[in-house]
């Protein structure tokens, strides 16, 4: 794997550093279109900017789009960029990591790419990815998400690591409250999902953990009270669980979420929250023959007993009633019905554009009992 070189700071000197050692006079600059400016990033990053040609590209969907990721890739083969830096949400970061990879192979083909990713043969420009919301982790991950059709793909490679990932923690205290609440619980599902994760190890695990103690106790603080200690721990947390799902990858509520957020318009945390709370019960209340997990059950049981500890449960059953406990401190709606999914015909919408690797990468396979569970209300 690429190593990254991964900074957290107050200030953004160090930035200034990246640039000298790559001798970069032409910079290609990757945000969002206002939030930009409205959360600081403007102020924070273009005096180091300054005496440099900088190309801008904002002009694209929260989503990231493979129309849209053209536009970027067009602007590189015409302005030839030294250095892409891309400071934002998850979208802009990934659009950042999209654009980079795809304009640096000799293949035009994006789609085949996207579908394959063993065609990317070439590393893109340096890279930086500073984050403005704590939530994704994206700066630290060596995927990027895109849409295609209304279908998500995650293209995966070493070489879409971010060169260099930059914490810069005051750039999401302008949040408002509800991305607080969202990107943070994205953050804290990657964590969880990591831990249980059949793709999970040992080092995995370890900056799971870590994330969830850093993310639990701020979450409520940091969207509620916009208390800056808390929002520095969230943007800690939120990076340590994209070192975990980097190794890991998510599961089977991030599967089911991708759907609810492309033909819902359920902000991404929101929707993989509505249904992690029930793999708290579904992950540890398994049959034996449904188990995905190749370590074995005894070591299925254990990684829950440890999740449980981790976030201060007895069992599954409390885990759970948590977890919806949470959301609703947070001010989200917690149930299915109540965003809008509410029939059998959005059920089928859901379940025919699940992501299946994520749900392999579940310990327990979903069958037909569990996906019951899941959607009760249209059994």
């Amino acid at each position: 794997m690429i190593q990254q070189e991964f900074l957290t700071f107050k200030d953004m000197n160090c930035l200034q550093d990246i640039i000298n050692n790559h001798h970069a006079d032409k910079i290609l600059l990757i945000t969002g279109k206002d939030s930009f400016t409205q959360s600081g990033a403007a102020d924070a990053l273009l005096p180091y900017l300054k005496n440099k040609a900088v190309i801008r590209f904002s002009t694209f969907a929260v989503n990231p789009q493979l129309k849209d990721a053209h536009i970027g890739i067009n602007l590189i083969k015409e302005s030839q960029p030294e250095l892409i830096i891309a400071i934002g949400g998850g979208s802009v970061i990934d659009m950042g990591k999209l654009v980079n990879s795809l304009s640096a192979q000799k293949n035009n083909n994006t789609i085949q790419i996207i579908k394959n990713s063993t065609l990317i043969k070439n590393k893109g420009l340096p890279f930086i990815a500073i984050p403005t919301t704590a939530g994704t982790g994206s700066e630290a991950t060596h995927f990027a998400v895109v849409y295609v059709d209304k279908i998500k793909y995650s293209l995966a490679h070493q070489y879409i690591l971010p060169d260099y990932a930059i914490v810069f923690p005051a750039l999401t205290y302008k949040l408002p409250s509800d991305i607080i609440a969202s990107s943070g619980l994205d953050a804290l599902s990657q964590a969880i999902e990591s831990y249980w994760a059949v793709g999970s190890t040992l080092e995995s695990k370890k900056y799971a953990s870590e994330a969830i103690s850093m993310l639990m106790p701020n979450i409520v603080t940091a969207a509620c009270e916009h208390d800056k200690s808390a929002m520095n721990s969230m943007a800690i947390g939120a990076n340590l669980a994209g070192k975990a799902i980097n190794i890991s990858k998510t599961t089977a509520a991030h599967a089911i979420s991708y759907p609810i957020t492309t033909h819902y318009n359920i902000p991404h945390g929101h929707a993989v929250a509505l249904t992690l709370g029930k793999f708290f019960i579904i992950n540890s209340q398994f049959n034996p023959e449904t188990i995905q997990e190749p370590r074995g059950n005894e070591y299925l049981m254990q990684t829950m007993s440890e999740l449980f500890k981790l976030l201060d449960c007895n069992d599954a059953q409390v885990c759970c009633k948590k977890w919806y406990e949470l959301m609703a401190r947070l001010g989200l709606k917690s149930e299915l019905s109540q965003v809008g999914i509410a029939s059998n015909s959005d059920q089928q919408t859901i379940l025919d554009n699940i992501n299946i690797e994520r749900l392999e990468n579940n310990p327990v396979k979903l069958d037909a009992k569990t996906l019951e569970f899941l959607f009760p209300e249209f059994v």
